[in-house]
């Protein structure tokens, strides 16, 4: 793949396992175990590849956002969200948009109240300190 904008790409399934999900690439399961039991999105950007997961249900709102280089190791993740934050009445929340601005920086867009949220993807970093994805409000 060229430089630019991260393209959509349909490689990844999860099996799923309590809250964590064994990665599936290319119909064959890998080692790889990633948080969620959802795959709502994937990408291939130049360095590898971006997964978006969650836990499938309404009362465990939160969203993994995965970064995995080509030898698919896990090289950061986020996520946004809470364990068990469900209020009745309240929407239930979903990941409305994700729009790439380059190969580095994405908007997600969060629905039940609306969030949008910078990312960040940097070529190195050091855990916790100077992590390689980030997320700032937008």
């Amino acid at each position: 793949m060229t430089a630019g904008l991260a393209r959509r790409i349909g490689r990844f399934a999860l099996l799923p396992s309590g809250g964590v999900s064994r990665l599936v690439s290319d119909g064959q399961a890998t080692s790889v175990h990633v948080p969620g039991i959802a795959l709502l999105d994937q990408f291939e950007r130049s360095a590898g590849y971006l997964l978006v997961t969650d836990q499938d249900c309404p009362f465990e709102e939160t969203f993994h956002f995965i970064l995995l280089d080509r030898d698919l190791h896990i090289r950061a993740r986020r996520s946004l969200g809470a364990t068990f934050s469900f209020v009745p009445g309240n929407q239930v929340r979903t990941l409305e948009e994700l729009v790439w601005e380059d190969d580095e920086h994405f908007l997600a867009t969060l629905t039940g109240p609306v969030e949008r949220w910078r990312f960040t993807i940097r070529r190195s970093g050091i855990p916790f300190i100077h992590p390689r994805l980030t997320a700032t409000r937008a």
